[in-house]
């Protein structure tokens, strides 16, 4: 069981590294923050005004999550690096409570970053967005469950 959560957790933080890396090397207004600053415009009916404030919010959470992804990046880099026949599990729990520490780091400038532009809304806007978001969760519990099914063995007869 440690084993196998050891090793879901490393690929998920190596995935998530690299997209993240990927999204964040384009820079704002750029891939990610201005698609989805042209996405919330459309669906919440933004002002000037707003979108001016977005973009700023944007802006600064790319300035703060921009090191800490360079440092995910290189943390894998060297991790890579690094390898060996010889496993040692003591340096591999500490690279990834490095990389977790990390991440928990990005996830909070995340929700940071959300609940800044939820206060740059109007009331209906705000719950115009909160019906969104719960859509998308539904989209994504509903992907996740036609995307476990599709990958369980079928028994055999």
């Amino acid at each position: 069981m440690n084993k196998k959560f050891f090793m879901i957790a490393a690929v998920i933080l190596a995935v998530a590294a690299g997209l993240a890396v990927t999204v964040f090397a384009q820079g704002p207004g750029h891939g990610r923050h201005g698609w989805m600053l042209n996405r919330m415009t459309k669906e919440l009916n933004l002002t000037d005004a707003q979108q001016a404030q977005i973009k700023s919010i944007m802006q600064a959470e790319h300035a703060k999550i921009k090191p800490l992804m360079q440092q995910l990046h290189q943390n894998r880099q060297a991790q890579d690096a690094g390898l060996t026949a010889n496993f040692d599990e003591t340096k591999a729990r500490t690279a990834a409570a490095g990389q977790a520490q990390i991440l928990t780091d990005l996830m909070v400038e995340k929700q940071r970053t959300k609940s800044q532009i939820y206060a740059v809304l109007t009331p209906e806007q705000q719950q115009k967005a909160l019906q969104l978001m719960q859509q998308r969760q539904q989209k994504r519990q509903q992907w996740m469950q036609k995307h476990q099914q599709q990958t369980q063995p079928t028994p055999d007869k």
